[in-house]
């Protein structure tokens, strides 16, 4: 009887044995194949060769491997590592089909390649670094026109290869294959899918014009993907285009509802937009580990991405100031000009990468400032109540009929009222703390059904943020865009920081703010200047004498499409108690043991360092009760 081994022998036949080498083969190939293609070779034949690239027509594009890996600090990248492509040829076409590039965004919200958008005799200008003189628009492409560079008039933003070219979304599965992969940044990337910043979770709640808490300025997540716990995709949802649908009585198509998405989709960030940080110094593949102020501003990329996008001018706050504010050449925040970013108060949390938080404390730095203020009879405010006093950017926003480039839209933003609101009116949070906000109106158009007022409501009962809006209603017989949904936006402001408000400012029986701007949209009307008034006191809180200057339309737009506040300055109202309560003995008291306490400071300046004395003015001005012996000090 022959030997068997086991029953496996029973089935090893020549066919079988032939059939398993074969697999064998085949695998061994399969991973042989991957692991050829898997090779930055043509690219860096090209690429580091100056006469090559010259001869293609972009020696821009001349750079060696060892550069890219000193610019990028990343010391074992390869070409393909990040930009995909085809290693393993010298054919352009070949080497650069489905290689990832940065994405050219027009007008219309539309991917154009960037061969479209500049030719080979504009070498010098098609080059992913600084240029011009404003640094917030310094790495939009340009062209050059009478001498001078100007920005690339078809040319609406610039995003980075991390983003799906047709969402224009972060998207993950680029990221697997790139920073992401096996042996780079894969546990940052795992870290990321899961926060609020990477799955964009707080405009991917918002269903409808009025679900699930109300209208907001960056209006409904058009057409985005529902909210989830990771990210797992980049793509369109139309659930909630149907539900917009519902709610309005004119047309509202997929194809509209993208376009919106699109621009909603550019201004939140991805991996790229945080850590690439090009310049003339460290050339075009420079990255940085750690975020600066400037890649949190979207790094010279305009007003339209990251914190210089919608959130920026919604909340009209300004860090880096300058250039960097709208409108621009307001001051810096306090912090900026000593050096500091943002990421040194606003630090990870514990989700790891991405998980920025929103709350900052200063007792971190301001140790004896914060442990005399938490025992002031100040210290139901925040810090921000008394040093941030005015908010810039939108004033007004008005949702209406007009176009997303050269397509018509029903919902087009006309936000671009820029200008400043100071003092900031002062109101109490979920805990009933003190803190500031910027308080402008709203209107949406063509809405189907009557909407009744809400009262002030907060977005976010949780104390996740102190972002508040109110309901006022809808209203009718208007010219055009019937029915009309009106609401009051308040945003919590926290920069820039600086010298602190009069005190006078607080304690007076009405808080009063004013508002001035400038309209400086493209659609609807020439450039023109107008106001109004915020009052807060123990009525409630309204807005009024409104003004504006002639407005003079632009064809083919009607007032109601960009400015129907118009037709309701008297609308603007809130019923509540908004003043702040005032004892006058009390603040007299107060103010002559103040000023008694800093004349005595005074008289120590030949006594003691100064070092000393501004550290004792700065204690006793955020608590004038502080027990401290001024001598010993």
């Amino acid at each position: 009887m022959p030997f068997k081994l086991g029953k496996i022998s029973d089935f090893a036949t020549p066919l079988t044995i032939t059939l398993f080498f074969l697999q064998f083969i085949l695998v061994i190939g399969f991973f042989g194949y991957n692991y050829y293609m898997d090779s930055s070779e043509g690219c860096i034949q090209c690429h580091s060769s100056k006469e090559k690239m010259a001869s293609l027509g972009y020696p821009q594009f001349y750079v060696t491997i060892e550069e890219v890996r000193k610019q990028s600090g990343h010391k074992t990248v390869f070409c393909r590592d990040c930009h995909l492509g085809n290693g393993r040829t010298t054919d352009k076409d070949r080497a650069h089909k489905s290689m990832l590039k940065p994405i050219f965004v027009t007008e219309d919200a539309e991917y154009v390649d960037r061969v479209k958008v500049y030719g080979k005799e504009e070498y010098e200008l098609n080059k992913i670094e600084p240029k011009g003189k404003d640094a917030l628009f310094e790495l939009l492409p340009k062209k050059r026109e009478n001498g001078e560079i100007v920005l690339h008039p078809k040319i609406r933003n610039i995003l980075w290869h991390d983003r799906n070219p047709y969402t224009f979304n972060f998207d993950p599965k680029i990221l697997e294959k790139t920073c992401g992969k096996r042996g780079c940044h894969t546990e940052e990337l795992k870290q990321f899918k899961t926060t609020i910043m990477g799955t964009n979770f707080r405009q991917r709640t918002m269903r409808s014009w009025i679900e699930p808490y109300g209208p907001h300025n960056c209006g409904p997540s058009f057409a985005d993907l529902p909210p989830e716990e990771i990210l797992k995709s980049a793509g369109f949802d139309f659930t909630n285009t149907e539900k917009i649908r519902k709610e309005i009585n004119i047309p509202f198509t997929n194809e509209q509802a993208i376009a919106k998405q699109r621009l909603c989709n550019i201004c939140h960030a991805g991996c790229l937009d945080c850590h690439y940080a090009p310049s003339k110094e460290k050339g075009s593949h420079a990255f940085i580990k750690v975020p600066d102020s400037y890649s949190c501003m979207g790094r010279g990329r305009g007003n339209s991405v990251c914190h210089t996008g919608s959130a920026h001018s919604r909340r009209g706050e300004t860090y880096i100031g300058k250039f960097y504010a709208i409108p621009q050449g307001r001051k810096p925040d306090i912090h900026f000009t000593k050096g500091i970013h943002c990421v040194e108060c606003h630090q990870t949390g514990k989700k790891g990468m991405g998980d920025i938080q929103r709350k900052a404390t200063c007792g971190d730095c301001h140790v004896e400032i914060e442990k005399a203020h938490a025992r002031s009879i100040h210290k139901n405010l925040t810090c921000t109540a008394c040093h941030v006093t005015k908010a810039g950017g939108y004033q007004l926003t008005v949702w209406g009929k007009g176009y997303i480039g050269e397509t018509p839209n029903p919902f087009k933003k006309y936000s671009l009222y820029y200008g400043i609101q100071k003092p900031l009116i002062l109101m109490k949070d979920q805990k009933g703390k003190w803190f500031p906000v910027k308080i402008f109106p709203h209107s949406v158009g063509n809405i189907k059904k009557d909407i009744s007022p809400t009262g002030l409501k907060f977005r976010w009962t949780n104390g996740d943020t102190r972002d508040m809006y109110a309901i006022l209603g809808t209203m009718d017989e208007l010219p055009s865009g019937n029915k009309h949904l009106l609401w009051l936006q308040i945003e919590e402001v926290a920069h820039p920081l600086g010298k602190a408000r009069d005190c006078k400012s607080c304690h007076r029986e009405s808080q009063n703010s004013v508002s001035t701007w400038q309209y400086e949209d493209t659609q609807g009307a020439e450039p023109f200047k107008g106001g109004y008034k915020i009052v807060a006191d123990k009525r409630g809180l309204r807005l009024k004498d409104f003004w504006y200057e002639g407005i003079k339309l632009l064809p083919g737009f009607e007032v109601t499409d960009f400015a129907s506040w118009i037709y309701f300055t008297d609308k603007w109202f809130i019923s509540g108690d908004f003043s702040i309560r005032v004892d006058k003995d009390k603040y007299r008291k107060y103010e002559k043991i103040y000023k008694e306490k800093l004349d005595n400071i005074k008289k120590l300046k030949n006594r003691v360092k100064d070092e000393k004395i501004k550290r004792l003015r700065k204690i006793l001005i955020h608590n004038p009760d502080e027990d401290v012996n001024l001598l010993n000090f």
